[in-house]
């Protein structure tokens, strides 16, 4: 696997026998690349490419029932509607 950095610079680096790759320090540092980011994998003809994924992955969340949501809802509600009240107690239209 070849990595162009720039259109000039080129690193190297081999695959493993576990199938892992190492990602040259120069161009973690260039894409910000930090532990845990997930990357996409992608195969084109004979390269291999790899972007970070811009959403988080269905395994980071978790799923909620109402015992857990019906407070966290009345909350933000509760907040919401001391926030339009005092908007309309300093005069601040809200539509």
């Amino acid at each position: 696997m070849f990595l162009h950095l720039n259109g000039d610079n080129m690193s190297k680096t081999m695959v493993s026998k576990k199938g892992q790759v190492v990602i040259p320090k120069q161009a973690r540092e260039k894409l910000s690349l930090t532990p845990g980011t997930v990357l996409k994998v992608q195969v084109e003809g004979k390269r291999v490419i790899l972007e970070p994924l811009q959403e988080p992955p269905k395994e980071a969340f978790i799923q909620a029932g109402p015992k857990i949501t019906e407070p966290l809802l009345h909350e933000a509600k509760a907040t919401s509607d001391k926030a339009q009240r005092l908007l309309r107690d300093l005069g601040v239209p809200i539509d």
